[in-house]
C-alpha cells in the first residue's frame, strides 16, 4: 500500500483554515510529489469556505491549483474539507467528486476530512480517506494501526505539528490572516452567481426533510434548491438569504414550488429484494424457509428464466411498483439465466430507478432443474453478466448510468468453496459489489456448521467476500463478536423486519448493531416479506425495536433496544444510501437531486390520503411529519425524481 507523509507547513494551513471558519464547510487541495510508494504532501491550497456549488467557483479553483503545481513541479495530490458540525467527519459528496477528480489525474490521490472534535486536543485531526478499487466510491481508511501513529501508513513529517498549530492559532492568531480562494470571490460573487446560474436545470421552492446521520432529522423550512443539467444539486440555502435572492433574480427558469401542506423527501432505498419472487408477492408465507424456496423461490425463478415474456412483464411492473413507492435506489437478487437477468437491468434503467443488479450464482441446489452445472461455468456466467450489464448502460452518460452488477452467491447452502473463492477473487477484479444472505434462520445456520463446520460469516470471510463493498441479508444469529467483525469489515446489513418475523426464529439485533458502527438499511425482501412499500418496513422495525425492548425491561437489562421513526427514516433514507456506496439520501451539494415530494394537506387544512386535521396547519412539525410516516401511503406522494429527471408525471406540484 502507498504511505503518505503530510509536512508541516501542510498540516498548519488546514489547521489554520478550520480554524478561521469554525462553523463553516471549507476545502481545498493537496500538492505533493510521488517518489517510489511514497506521497510526500508538501504543500496546501485553501478553495472555498461556502461550497455553494462545484461550478464555476470550485472549477476556477481547481484550475488555478493545477497551474500553480506544475509550475511548483508538483501535482494535485489529494483533497480536504472540514464540515459545518465539529462531529461530523463524513467525506460530503461534493468533496467525493472533487477527490475523484483529483484521482482521475492521479492515481494515488487521498482525502482528509477534519476531525473537529481533536482540533483543540494536540493530536493529529485528520481522518484520511481512500478510494474504493475500480469505483467513484471513497471510504475512511480503516486500518489495525490509527492513521498517523507509529506503523501507520499516514504519517506526520513532524510529530508535534499539531501541537505547534493549536499554539500559533492561541498565541499569534495566525489564523485571522489566512486567506483562501473563496476570500478573493467575495468582492465579485454576483458575477459568479451569475455564471453559475447558466448550470442549473431545475429549481424548488420549500420546505426540505432528510436525516444527515443517525438521530437527527432536519426540517428546512422555505429553502431554495437548484440542481444543474447532469441532476447534481449545486445549491441549498434558506430563501431569504443573499445568495438565494441572487440566484432568483438572475435564473431564468420556472420554480417548482412545493405546496405548503408539503415537503421534499430523498428517496427510499431498498437493500434486499427477489425481483423474481414479485411474481408470487404476497403467497405461501405458512411454510418454512426452506421448503417455501423449494415450493415458492426457485420455482418462480426457474418460470422466468424460461419466459423472457413473462420477465419483461414482471420486471417492468415491479419498476413502476417500486417507483410509485417512492424507491428510488434498489439492490435485487435475479435469476441464474444471464438473459433474464438483463432484462431485469434493462427494466429499471428504462423507468429511471438505481438498481444494483444480482446474477444469482448457485452450483447446488435441492432442485435439480434449477442448478449451475458446475462452478468454472457459474464463474463463467458471473463474469459475463458484469460485462454484459455494464454494456447495457455504456452508451449513457456517466451520471445517467443507473444500474450496476453485483456479484451474488445465493447463500453458503447453494455455493461449493471453490464457487465461493471464484466469487471473491471476481469481485476485486471486476471492482464490483458483493450481497447475499448472512445467518438468517437457524435450520441454515446448523446446515452450515454441519456441512463446513464453521459460521456462515467466517466462511464468506475466507472467500474474501466479508468486504466494505459487501451487504448481508437478515443476520439474525449474529452475536456480538460477530457484529463487530460486520462493523470492522464495514460490510453493511439489509435488515428485513417483516421477512424475518416470518423466516428467522429471531429478530435482528438492530439498536446493537447501530451502536457497534454496522452500516444498515432496510429491505422489503420480496418475496419473503409481502410489502413492497418501504414505509411498511420502517414501521415494522421500529415495532420489532419495541418488542424487544419490552423484553429487556422486564429482564433488566439497562440499555434501551428501541428505535423511533426518525432513525427508520435515516435507515430508509440516507442510511440505506450510505450502505450501497451512494452519495444520494441527503439534500447536500454536490449529491444527486434523488427526491419525492409529499403532501400532507391542502391549504384548505383538508389532510391528503389517510390523514385527517381537525385544527388549522402551518407548515411541516415534527408532530405532522410522524403522522404521515405512520399511516401516510402512496396517495401523499406527488412526484418522485432520479438524478434530477422527474419519473412519473402524475400530480406534479406546479412550476412557478
Amino acid at each position: 500500500m502507498v504511505s503518505y507523509s503530510l509536512s508541516e507547513n501542510a498540516y498548519l494551513k488546514i489547521f489554520f483554515h478550520a480554524a478561521k471558519h469554525p462553523h463553516l464547510p471549507v476545502n481545498g487541495v493537496l500538492l505533493g510529489r510521488q517518489a517510489s510508494d511514497v506521497v510526500v504532501i508538501e504543500d496546501v491550497i485553501p478553495l472555498l469556505h461556502h461550497w455553494t456549488s462545484l461550478s464555476p467557483m470550485m472549477e476556477i479553483g481547481l484550475d488555478l491549483a493545477k497551474g500553480h503545481a506544475e509550475a511548483r513541479e508538483m501535482t494535485l495530490v489529494g483533497y480536504y474539507q472540514a464540515s459545518e458540525r465539529l462531529d461530523d467527519t463524513a467525506l460530503a459528496p461534493v468533496g467525493e467528486r472533487v477527490a475523484q477528480k483529483i484521482r482521475d489525474q492521479f492515481n494515488d490521490a487521498v482525502a482528509f476530512v477534519i476531525d473537529g472534535d481533536k482540533l483543540g486536543t494536540g493530536d493529529p485531526a485528520l481522518l484520511p480517506y481512500l478510494p474504493q478499487p475500480s469505483t467513484s466510491f471513497w471510504r475512511p481508511c480503516i486500518a489495525q494501526t490509527p492513521a498517523f501513529t507509529t506503523g501507520s501508513n499516514f504519517l506526520l513529517a513532524k510529530a508535534d505539528s499539531p501541537s505547534r498549530a493549536i499554539a500559533l492559532v492561541r498565541d499569534h492568531h495566525l489564523h485571522e490572516k489566512f486567506g483562501d480562494f473563496d476570500d478573493h470571490l467575495e468582492d465579485s460573487r454576483a458575477s459568479s452567481l451569475l455564471s453559475t446560474t447558466m448550470t442549473i436545470a431545475s429549481a424548488f421552492k420549500g420546505t426540505l426533510v432528510h436525516c444527515p446521520s443517525l438521530g437527527q432529522l432536519e426540517v428546512l423550512e422555505d429553502h431554495i434548491l437548484l440542481v444543474d443539467h447532469q441532476g447534481f444539486i449545486i445549491y441549498v440555502g434558506p430563501a431569504d438569504s443573499e445568495a438565494s435572492e441572487e440566484f432568483l433574480a438572475k435564473i431564468d427558469i420556472p420554480i417548482t414550488v412545493i405546496p405548503s401542506g408539503g415537503f421534499l423527501l430523498p428517496t427510499f432505498c431498498d437493500l434486499h429484494l427477489h425481483a423474481p419472487q414479485f411474481l408470487f408477492q404476497g403467497t405461501g408465507l405458512h411454510l418454512p424457509l426452506m421448503q417455501w424456496l423449494n415450493e415458492y423461490g426457485f420455482k418462480s425463478e426457474e418460470s422466468l428464466d424460461s419466459q423472457p415474456g413473462l420477465a419483461k412483464v414482471v420486471y417492468v411492473r415491479l419498476a413502476e411498483r417500486l417507483r410509485d413507492a417512492g424507491t428510488g435506489a434498489v439492490l435485487l437478487f435475479g435469476t441464474i439465466n444471464n438473459t433474464a437477468n438483463l432484462i431485469l437491468a434493462e427494466a429499471m434503467q428504462t423507468i429511471g430507478i438505481r438498481a444494483l443488479v444480482g446474477k444469482l450464482s448457485m452450483d447446488i441446489s435441492s432442485r435439480p432443474s434449477y442448478v449451475e452445472p458446475s462452478a468454472q461455468s457459474s464463474l463463467h456466467s458471473a463474469e459475463e453478466f458484469i460485462d454484459g450489464c455494464r454494456d447495457l448502460v455504456s452508451s449513457y452518460e456517466p451520471h445517467r448510468r443507473l444500474v450496476e452488477p453485483v456479484i451474488t452467491p445465493r447463500f453458503v447452502p447453494t455455493c461449493s468453496d471453490e464457487l465461493l473463492q471464484g466469487l471473491g477473487k471476481l469481485a476485486r477484479d471486476k471492482g464490483v459489489r458483493i450481497q447475499s444472505h448472512l445467518a438468517e434462520a437457524h435450520e441454515a445456520v446448523q446446515w452450515v456448521l454441519s456441512e463446513r463446520h464453521k459460521d456462515d460469516i467466517d466462511v464468506f470471510d475466507n472467500f474474501s467476500l466479508l468486504t466494505e463493498k459487501t451487504v448481508q441479508a437478515h443476520c439474525t444469529f449474529l452475536d456480538t463478536d460477530m457484529l463487530s467483525r460486520m462493523a470492522g469489515s464495514c460490510s453493511a446489513v439489509a435488515h428485513c423486519p417483516l421477512s424475518n418475523s416470518y423466516f428467522s426464529e429471531k429478530p435482528f439485533p438492530l439498536r446493537e448493531a447501530l451502536n457497534l458502527g454496522v452500516p444498515v438499511g432496510l429491505g422489503t425482501d420480496i418475496a419473503g416479506g409481502y410489502s413492497i412499500d418501504i414505509m411498511n418496513s420502517m414501521r415494522q422495525a421500529v415495532v420489532v425495536s419495541r418488542i424487544r425492548d419490552g423484553t429487556r425491561k422486564l429482564s433488566g437489562d439497562g440499555q434501551s433496544l428501541a428505535i423511533d421513526w426518525k432513525d427508520a427514516l435515516y435507515l430508509a433514507t440516507r442510511g440505506g444510501a450510505t450502505a450501497l456506496g451512494l452519495s444520494c439520501g441527503v439534500f447536500q451539494v454536490g449529491a444527486p437531486f434523488d427526491a419525492q415530494c409529499i403532501e400532507l394537506y391542502k391549504e384548505s387544512d383538508k389532510g391528503v390520503g389517510a390523514l385527517d386535521f381537525f385544527e388549522p396547519q402551518s407548515g411541516i412539525t415534527l408532530g405532522i411529519l410522524e403522522k404521515w410516516w405512520c399511516i401516510g401511503d402512496e396517495r401523499n406522494r406527488r412526484g418522485i425524481w432520479i438524478q434530477g429527471q422527474k419519473l412519473d408525471a402524475k400530480n406534479a406540484p406546479e412550476r412557478a
